[in-house]
């Protein structure tokens, strides 16, 4: 894919202290197939048809597009070739509460992810950070991100290579930022295609699910498998009997080893419907189920969640009369078949979505995503359910000036803590925000990340590597070229 080199990209940390309790806000996808839900505990199951295929060609092991590619640890980042980065572990005094020089914090303690860390630096402080951008003056973003066992980085989402046209873009990092190949992919029409989920196996096996545009038909699924050197393996299709818009949002592997994917799929006169498929290795379709929220609008999955012993956790969004879109939550058992489903509409009857969940270890749930309100833009929503579907706990917040927010994607710390990925507005300007709760929803740390441009930027993805620390991906506007993908690795 043509393109050209581009510029730096500097980001500032805005703080690194833990927030209290607050409220939160919302946000949409660029290109969203569908953007209305339905409210609704009916549940249809079945098994639509699909198309195998293996798309687009794809660009083989290592070879990149010829686009902007930055790496930093210079200015206000710190990391291990800058003169501000600590090497030599915790400075005499560290722990005992008083912040003298060179600390850059001490909360009293040797404690790593509460907000300042054993070496008395912060939370997330910035080991290094790399954008990609096409230099076309286009969106470009990261939309997932996964890590592997020797703390490489993968991070799917799409760049722009026109005006309506967008390809899949998918990459792998070493732990120092290196790349190490990269992958692009694009349907037919030449129209908007991003790949939006992202997860690898202990063989460093990695799969993806998107969408592409298709003549005549809108988006169609699209899952790949990819080896561990990135060269495509098998590609899955799907297109719903509407032949309109069909989305794939969110992967997880399965105990079993199969791979299962959530989106929504349309339906002829009745908006779209939640779609959940279950693959093998191979790539052959184990079940496909369904489900069409009471108002017969449009109902979409956009993360799942599959828990040790199976159960299976899809979040998203349900249109409801009166109320536009509610937060949607569904259990199902190992086969797909539905448990419970439950549904929140905010305290202003706007539109409400989940982009992430997690599962705990007790079997229950926690989700995050977005309310649409009327004091603010947007009001970012983390909730808590057990087992049975009731609720534990709830934040919502509306982020640090309490100028509105929004929650993107959500993980799990090693530790059992949750790993918040999202946006916040800093300044008048949305810019990434990225926390750490404990299981019982109390704040550990809050970090805005502010750029140089005047842009909208957001983080969709936030995980632990095996090491320790945190990497962070989703798209910054640098001031250079409109918001390109961001990836960055940060401390605990």
């Amino acid at each position: 894919m043509p393109g050209t080199k581009g510029g730096l990209v500097a980001l500032v940390l805005v703080g690194a202290c833990a927030s209290g309790q607050g409220r939160d806000d919302e946000g949409t996808l660029p290109s969203e197939a569908t953007t209305t839900g339905e409210t609704g505990d009916g549940a249809t199951t079945g098994e639509p048809t699909g198309t195998t295929s293996t798309g687009a060609p794809s660009t083989g092991p290592g070879d990149a597009t010829t686009s902007t590619d930055t790496t930093t640890t210079s200015g206000a980042l710190t990391g291990p070739d800058s003169e501000t980065a600590d090497t030599t572990g915790p400075v005499a005094g560290c722990g005992d509460g008083v912040v003298q020089a060179p600390e850059l914090c001490d909360d009293g303690n040797l404690v790593d992810g509460d907000g300042c860390n054993a070496d008395c630096h912060p939370a997330a402080e910035v080991l290094w950070s790399a954008t990609h951008g096409g230099m076309l003056g286009l969106a470009d973003e990261a939309l997932g991100c996964a890590v592997d066992g020797n703390n490489s980085i993968y991070v799917i989402g799409f760049v722009g290579v026109g005006a309506d046209d967008t390809d899949w873009w998918i990459r792998k990092y070493a732990a120092d930022g290196a790349e190490l190949w990269t992958q692009s992919y694009a349907g037919s029409a030449m129209l908007a295609d991003q790949g939006r989920a992202i997860v690898v196996d202990a063989a460093e096996t990695v799969y993806v699910a998107g969408l592409a545009q298709e003549p005549m038909e809108g988006n169609d699924v699209v899952v790949r498998k990819h080896a561990a050197d990135g060269s495509p393996l098998w590609t899955r299709t799907f297109a719903g009997a509407a032949m309109l818009n069909d989305v794939a949002s969110g992967a997880v592997l399965t105990p079993d080893g199969g791979l299962l994917v959530g989106g929504s799929t349309a339906v002829v006169d009745a908006g779209n419907d939640t779609w959940l498929r279950k693959y093998a290795p191979n790539g052959d379709v184990s079940w496909t189920r369904t489900y069409n929220g009471a108002a017969g609008s449009n109902d979409a999955t956009q993360a799942v969640a599959v828990t040790e012993d199976g159960y299976i956790y899809a979040a998203g969004y349900e249109a409801a009369p009166g109320e536009s879109n509610n937060v949607w939550i569904a259990r199902y058992d190992a086969d797909g078949n539905l448990l419970w489903s439950r549904l929140y509409n905010g305290a202003d009857s706007k539109a409400d979505y989940l982009h992430g969940v997690v599962a705990m270890d007790d079997g229950g749930v926690v989700v995050c995503g977005y309310e649409t309100a009327e004091s603010v833009p947007w009001k970012s929503f983390v909730r808590r359910y057990d087992v049975d579907g009731l609720t534990v706990w709830t934040e919502v917040e509306a982020g640090p000036e309490a100028a509105g927010a929004l929650c993107y994607g959500l993980s799990r710390a090693d530790d059992g803590d949750l790993l918040f990925a999202g946006a916040t507005i800093v300044a008048g300007q949305r810019e990434p925000w990225l926390r750490r709760l404990a299981p019982d929803g109390t704040p550990r740390w809050s970090t805005p990340i502010a750029g140089a441009g005047a842009g909208s930027s957001h983080a969709r993805c936030l995980r632990q590597a095996p090491d320790g620390t945190l990497v962070a991906a989703g798209g910054v506007d640098g001031g250079v070229d409109g918001r390109d993908v961001w990836v960055a690795r940060l401390s605990p």
